[in-house]
């Protein structure tokens, strides 16, 4: 069963890949964030015209830490999952909350030819070539495949908004 914090969404890209949905979307549940639903980290933008507003991170980071067996399940189960519609993740220390609340080994980025600046914690810039430079087709981690085996988790998070605060 999903857990209360999260429902089954949808995107029109979502594929279906040996009767599975690729990637899995993970909602926020429209209770979720509601004082009777998780009373510990209760939105703190609940007003009356919004009775039921996205969580804060420290209850979407609850849920994800709470929830990680079921969350590991469901990523073999479907290759990937796609959080979508959690407005709590605004800047980039809140992302990095979220990929911490997962607990996975840290899988470093070494031997990529791609300028790279920590933000925060696990949270890196992408490339920070300049405009003018092609970036040809690529497998982002080939660098690094002797140093996985079968029981490692890979985790990466697109990003579908700006951070624009550590």
């Amino acid at each position: 069963a999903v857990p209360s914090q999260f429902t089954i969404g949808h995107i029109p890209e979502q594929k279906t890949v040996n009767g599975r949905s690729f990637p899995l979307v993970l909602n926020p549940n429209p209770n979720f964030g509601n004082n009777n639903q998780n009373p510990i980290s209760p939105s703190p933008n609940k007003t009356p015209d919004n009775p039921n507003p996205n969580p804060s991170i420290e209850a979407v980071v609850c849920a994800l830490a709470e929830n990680r067996e079921w969350v590991e399940t469901k990523l073999d189960e479907h290759g990937a999952l796609l959080l979508r519609g959690f407005s709590a993740i605004e800047k980039a220390s809140d992302f990095n909350a979220v990929v911490e609340a997962c607990d996975w080994p840290e899988l470093p980025y070494v031997g990529g030819a791609a300028p790279r600046t920590n933000v925060v914690g696990r949270v890196f810039t992408s490339n920070e070539s300049p405009p003018d430079q092609k970036i040809p087709f690529h497998h982002e981690m080939a660098q690094v495949c002797p140093l996985i085996d079968d029981s490692d988790r890979f985790f990466y998070i697109f990003p579908l908004l700006a951070f624009t605060n550590a």
